[in-house]
């Protein structure tokens, strides 16, 4: 019984684990949809007034950077757990 009960015990500490992890990409997923729309929104801004593209553009690459990292750091949650659990 005592094994049983280990063995749930573990299994429950690693869903929570891998739901956790679920939640924190779904809010990684959540601010890359907004980084995206602010993004497309300079873009246009870029087209209707050409003469912002200078102050536009470092918002677009100062946004697609703080995506990066965001993306980089979910990659490397991943593998972490991957490494963990494999």
């Amino acid at each position: 019984m005592s094994v049983k009960n280990n063995q749930q015990h573990g299994l429950e500490e690693l869903k929570n684990e891998f739901l956790g992890e679920f939640q924190r990409i779904q809010k990684y997923v959540h601010h890359l949809i907004n980084h995206l729309t602010a993004i497309s929104g300079y873009a246009q801004i870029v087209q209707i007034r050409p003469e912002r593209s200078v102050t536009e553009l470092h918002k677009i690459i100062h946004i697609v950077e703080k995506s990066m990292v965001m993306l980089r750091a979910c990659v490397a949650n991943l593998r972490e757990m991957e490494r963990r659990h494999s």
